[in-house]
């Protein structure tokens, strides 16, 4: 854009409001010296976080001070000298925040050459990416393992143990256990694929919620009695308005969650609860503890904080969970003290004004 006529300015100033309304987070005028000469209004939340802050504050400094990665200045740079649009990502506040960067020159109606440049943040986009990245990774580890141990379990009794009657029946129950492992893992992820397309709805009705966690406690006693982990029920009985399969669901992940991650000759303990808030369940065990790096991810997909893989599992449990308690509009929580257990909360809806 040229040319000293008095329509040039407006229309530049027309094309830059009308970048702004696109979508770019930020639109910048730099000049050929590498200072800001221009920055829209909305410039300010994207580059200090404050929507109120005033951008003219910025005008004269040089773009690297405002933007904090010399990547920016190059990117002008090339565009100054090549005449060319440029194209490239630059760090801000540290890598804390990606932002994708498209610098243009520019010629004022003065004549002096400027860089137009467009910042957009994609922080979010790129940490899915790496989200994506790291579930392919795990689910390959976790689909892996239990396919690697059934081929060797079934080439050995196929082999040596084959003449063995002793041997076969336990490599035929290592085999059944592998076999449920694996069966538990592809429900699981489809389970949350259903959840998170949308394509399952709570069915809510008047639960019992002392009922269903000696139901579900009942039903995961052979582990707790493998593990040499006692599990117990406390609370008075409690109505909750829930999804009772899906509720059931959520509540088996976390005992079985607790009893895996308990100490051998541990406790966990199942308490219903009914408090301002409407009722609940609390699940605590008196395992390891979580840490604080591991507690903001306790909920991700895969993530079993074990990594060393010590103690079986998909890492999909709480993910379900979450997402099943979620779904029936109640919330679940997660505190811990390293080295003295944790405790899972799940607070559901109230029933009905006109149950019972």
């Amino acid at each position: 854009m040229s040319g000293g006529s008095e329509l040039a300015p407006k229309v530049q100033v027309a094309v830059l409001q009308l970048l702004t309304r696109l979508g770019s987070d930020a639109t910048l005028l730099v000049g050929a010296d590498r200072t800001l000469r221009w920055a829209s209004p909305n410039s300010a939340a994207l580059l200090r976080g404050d929507e109120g802050a005033d951008e003219g504050g910025w005008l004269g400094l040089p773009l690297g001070e405002v933007l904090g990665d010399p990547r920016a200045g190059e990117l002008v740079g090339l565009a100054l000298s090549s005449g060319a649009v440029q194209r490239g990502e630059i760090g801000h506040q540290g890598w804390r925040r990606v932002l994708r960067a498209l610098a243009s020159p520019l010629t004022a109606p003065d004549g002096e050459v400027l860089a137009l440049l467009i910042l957009s943040d994609i922080t979010h986009e790129r940490r899915l990416g790496q989200a994506h990245q790291d579930l392919i990774a795990n689910l390959s580890h976790d689909l892996r393992t239990p396919l690697a141990s059934l081929t060797l379990l079934a080439e050995t009794l196929n082999g040596a143990a084959r003449d063995d009657p002793e041997a076969t029946r336990v490599f035929a129950g290592r085999i059944a256990d592998e076999a449920d492992r694996l069966h538990r893992l592809v429900a699981g992820i489809l389970d949350l694929a259903r959840i998170e397309a949308g394509a399952e709805e709570a069915e809510l009705s008047e639960v019992d919620v002392l009922e269903l966690a000696l139901r579900i406690t009942g039903e995961l006693q052979p582990q707790a009695e493998r593990r040499q982990v006692e599990v117990i029920v406390e609370g008075a009985p409690v109505v909750a308005r829930a999804d009772p399969s899906r509720l059931a669901r959520a509540l088996a992940n976390v005992v079985d969650n607790a009893i895996k991650f308990s100490h051998r000759g541990g406790t966990v303990t199942v308490t219903t609860t009914l408090g301002a808030a409407g009722p609940g369940l609390h699940v605590r065990d008196t395992g390891r503890g979580i840490s604080a790096a591991t507690m903001a991810r306790i909920f991700d997909r895969f993530y079993t904080g074990d990594r060393s893989r010590s103690v079986p599992g998909s890492g999909l449990g709480l993910t379900i969970a979450k997402e099943a308690i979620e779904l029936q509009g109640g919330r679940i929580d997660v505190r811990s003290t390293p080295g003295e257990g944790t405790e899972v909360v799940i607070s559901l809806r109230p029933p009905s004004p006109t149950a019972g």
